[in-house]
Formats: structure tokens, C-alpha cells, sequence
């Protein structure tokens, strides 16, 4: 049984769990349940800022870079190629390709991206389609 300073103390608890509820500053589904999708979009802004020196980014360019460095379209239709190598080859690049930095989601972005350049028949998708409710994205830590 509670005391009436633990009662009360229990109501004031649950009128402000109430309020944030309705504010809408917390809701009732966890973070873990809520999935950030990746977003090609910001992928290509991404490659636009970082990599667009030394590759080439969109099929239709008529950009010059640097020979040898693979162009964002070859990387896309890679045969074999995966999320798991893209973000291996970022996480720990290889020389002279620097070590941005860059974010898990921001990676999962340049892939979302590279995903729309694959062209090649029979290949899955670097990433899981978006009605995947649950998508299994490639995590480097």
C-alpha cells in the first residue's frame, strides 16, 4: 500500500509521463523499434562533397576526375559487390582514397545511392527494399 506522499508523488509522475505523451515528445514505440531508411538523396549530396575529386558520381556525367580511381556507376554494378565491401572500403580506405569520417547512417546513404545506379540483371539490391519493415543494414562497429 502507498503512502500518501508516494501516491502522490505517483500521480504527479503519471500527469507528466501524460502531458509528454500528448505534447508528442515522447511516443509509445521504443527508438530501437523506429528504423531510419537510408536515403539516396543524401547519398548523392554525400558523394557530391566527398568523393566527386577523385570519382566520377552519376552515370550521365560529363565530369573529369583523376584516372584510375572507379567511377560511382562501376562501383555500383561491381559483379558481386556488396553494402558489406562498400562500407569496408570506407571504413578503412586504402590509399590515396582518405578517411572521411563519415557516419553509419551516411554511409548507408552513399550505398542507398549506389543502389540506384546498378544497372546489371540478377543482382539483389545493395540494401533492402523499403517495404522491409525490419531492413538488416551492414553495421562497421
Amino acid at each position: 500500500m502507498l503512502t500518501k506522499g508516494q501516491s502522490g508523488l505517483r500521480f504527479v509522475c503519471l500527469a507528466v509521463l501524460t502531458c509528454l505523451l500528448i505534447s508528442g515528445t515522447i511516443s509509445t514505440s521504443s527508438m530501437a523499434d523506429e528504423v531510419r531508411r537510408p536515403s539516396a538523396e543524401s547519398g548523392l549530396e554525400l558523394a557530391r562533397t566527398f568523393c566527386k575529386t577523385c570519382h566520377i558520381i552519376a552515370a550521365d556525367s560529363s565530369e573529369t576526375t583523376p584516372v584510375g580511381p572507379p567511377s560511382f556507376p562501376s562501383i555500383a554494378n561491381k559483379p558481386g559487390q556488396t553494402a558489406e565491401r562498400i562500407i569496408g572500403a570506407l571504413v578503412a580506405p586504402h590509399p590515396p582514397m582518405p578517411d572521411m569520417h563519415l557516419t553509419n547512417d551516411e554511409m548507408h546513404d552513399i550505398i542507398a545511392y549506389l543502389d540506384t545506379l546498378r544497372t546489371s540483371e540478377g543482382e539483389r539490391p545493395l540494401l533492402p527494399p523499403a517495404g522491409d519493415k525490419t531492413p538488416k543494414l551492414p553495421n562497421p562497429t
